[in-house]
């Protein structure tokens, strides 16, 4: 799929991951010039109409959820038998990725990481949406250290599925709740119980239940208990214990009532967060306790016994001044044998693979050149970034893995001479080029807005992020400028008519998931208050709602809908005929108070003129004024299109 546009829109760059359900793809947002993230249905389950519909349904609900810990679902489509979510891009690793790497997790990493995790679903549970499938593959941890927990409602559809049938849901059994390995109805308190699960294994560095097979593994969920986390791990608090106990409870009833329940006790535990001493002690009998019992153990034995009493000390104490020796010997050459030196990991990045060979072999190390990328800070083959990072304590022969710079990401300059000025915006973002400045000149032969020179020329080699300088043609005549509206919170049908009464097109619109009302502007293209030619195209994103389609339509009661007869307006021109003035007449029709919002649009632009309360049956007049040939006055009652004139 590399390489392939979906929608007209989103360019497929590469492959970064994959699961038994869908492949994850990096792409580029054309229209927006933003990174994303697609997850594209594998093909068994796209040909599967009732689960393509569940996976919809499911992934437009979650699109509703806005949280930062929250990875947001931006759009969900469908093109030629290809099935996808569009999802924010998160730079970074899941954390199962990072218990592989570092086993236990210091306590306040584990605290942090999984006050993260209940803060995003304390958030999906207030919007009546259960996660199903908590694990450490989907929390995402980002390079600052900030945590996002992705897939929400993607489990509830692929539950759907028989277990046979997916290898996501056969994995997820380690995560299970009791409830869930039963087959019963998943509740809220099944995803604490599952991040109990993830907290233990953060703490712990292993899972609490593991077997043979799934089944096996789901019996222990059900009636097993594991083992307590400050015998494997004495460092753990005895508060945050009772925590990861609490949420692992078999019994729904005995775990805590909600996230947010769960969230209180965490910040409870991490401002007293203390390093608990270690209590596996030894206790070594004292001398004169094993001499007491020895004489003990003699009197009454005459001459021959006081004898043997004294050889037998003699073994004794020849017996413990070998053992201690021996015990010294072991305490200062096994653990060197056992477990090897640790050394800290140096500071590679900006050197070359040859200079941090050299300083790992000096301190026995390894490298590994793991990936090569482009860069336009570090030179060619000098290192970017490094796997484990500086300072982080490792053994002796471990080996660090790193990413070599290949030199600045070089691409080639596509020739937009032609081509309009949107075009060749789009044209240049697609290979990382935008565009620097725009100058305008006459061309009586070429067409007003085209594109007829640009800098750097057509066919250079240069490296991303540069801009491009382009000359469009004025026509015949100077082409007029204006500056762009902003048009995000307007009504998509009051966009476009603004839009044509300042002279610009609409080229396309694009429809986006969005807790925002159906047909609410999200974004645009051109940006607002940048200059843009009279007649030039303008590109629009509009809300879908929350589920993606258009509201039921539906019939106002008679006794509140307006009429045209219910307003009036009267113009009276001024002066040239420039300056145009006009009372408005307003009678608000029967029922409960209302907002009224009066907006003129003339060559300035759009502007709020009025806005107030009416209560039902009341009449007013309002005075507006506006400059230009043409002079458009609209009236909107509680948010709806009520009135329009133009003079």
């Amino acid at each position: 799929m590399i390489g392939q546009i979906l929608a007209n829109r989103y360019e497929i760059l590469g492959k970064v991951g994959e699961g038994g359900m869908a492949q994850v793809y990096e792409a580029r947002d054309n229209l927006l010039f933003r990174p994303v993230a697609i997850k594209v249905l594998r093909e068994q389950y796209a040909s599967d109409t009732e689960f393509v519909e569940r996976f919809r349904r499911e992934a437009q609900a979650a699109a509703s959820l806005s949280h930062p810990n929250v990875v947001n679902i931006y759009d969900v489509g469908q093109e030629t038998g290809t099935h996808y979510i569009v999802m924010e891009y998160v730079s970074g690793r899941n954390l199962k990725e990072l218990i592989r790497e570092q086993g236990p997790l210091p306590v306040k990493t584990a605290l942090h990481i999984a006050q993260g995790i209940a803060q995003a679903l304390d958030h999906a549970h207030r919007h009546q949406l259960v996660h199903r499938d908590i694990k450490p593959h989907n929390i995402l941890i980002t390079a600052d250290g900030q945590v996002k927990v992705t897939d929400f409602g993607i489990a509830r559809a692929a539950s759907s599925v028989t277990l046979t049938q997916t290898g996501i849901v056969i994995g997820s059994v380690h995560y299970f709740s009791p409830e869930q390995a039963r087959g019963q109805n998943v509740e809220p308190q099944s995803d604490l119980y599952s991040l109990g699960v993830v907290l233990y294994e953060m703490l712990s560095g292993r899972l609490p239940f593991t077997g043979e097979s799934p089944i096996s593994i789901a019996m222990q969920q059900i009636h097993e208990q594991p083992a307590p986390l400050r015998k494997i791990n004495p460092r753990v608090p005895a508060a945050l214990e009772k925590v990861v106990a609490k949420a692992m409870a078999k019994d729904p009833k005995d775990r805590y009532r909600s996230a947010a329940e769960l969230l209180a006790d965490l910040r409870r535990i991490a401002p007293a967060l203390k390093e608990e001493v270690d209590e596996a002690t030894q206790i070594i009998p004292q001398l004169d306790q094993f001499e007491e019992t020895a004489v003990h153990t003699v009197q009454g034995g005459g001459e021959v016994s006081a004898k043997r009493t004294k050889r037998s000390w003699l073994y004794v104490t020849l017996f413990f001044i070998f053992f201690l020796a021996g015990l010294f010997w072991a305490a200062q050459r096994l653990p060197a044998l056992i477990f090897p030196e640790e050394v800290a990991v140096p500071n590679l990045v900006g050197l070359s693979v040859e200079e941090a060979a050299d300083i790992l072999a000096a301190r026995d190390l390894r490298l590994d050149v793991d990936k090569r990328v482009f860069d336009d800070e570090i030179p060619v083959n000098h290192i970017v970034t490094q796997n484990p990072p500086a300072n982080r304590q490792v053994k002796k022969h471990r080996t660090i893995s790193v990413a070599v710079s290949r030199g600045p990401e070089l691409v080639t300059i596509p020739n937009v001479i032609g081509l309009s000025l949107r075009e060749a915006r789009v044209a240049l973002g697609r290979v990382g080029l935008t565009v620097g400045d725009v100058s305008h000149e006459p061309h009586p032969n070429i067409p007003t807005g085209q594109v007829v020179g640009q800098e750097p020329a057509p066919g250079q080699r240069l490296t991303t992020g540069v801009k491009v300088d382009l000359i469009v043609s004025q026509g015949r005549e100077p082409a007029p400028t204006l500056v762009m509206p902003d048009l995000r919170g307007l009504p998509i049908e009051q966009a476009i008519q603004d839009l044509e009464v300042l002279g610009l097109k609409v080229r396309n619109t694009w429809p986006e998931i969005s807790s925002k009302a159906y047909g609410i502007i999200l974004d645009q293209n051109p940006p607002a208050n940048t200059e843009v030619i009279r007649g030039e195209e303008v590109d629009l994103v509009y809300s879908s709602g929350p589920t993606g389609k258009p509201p039921a339509e539906t019939t106002p009661p008679a006794e509140t809908t307006a009429t045209d007869e219910q307003a009036t307006i009267d113009w009276t021109p001024n002066g040239g005929g420039n300056l145009r003035r006009a009372d408005v007449r307003i009678s608000m029709p029967p029922g409960p108070r209302r907002e009224v919002v009066i907006l003129v649009i003339d060559e300035r632009g759009i502007q709020e003129v009025y806005r107030q309360q009416h209560p039902g049956g009341d009449t007013f007049t309002v005075r507006v004024e506006g400059i230009g040939k043409q002079v458009k006055v609209q009236v909107y009652i509680g948010g709806e299109m009520y009135k329009e004139a133009v003079i």
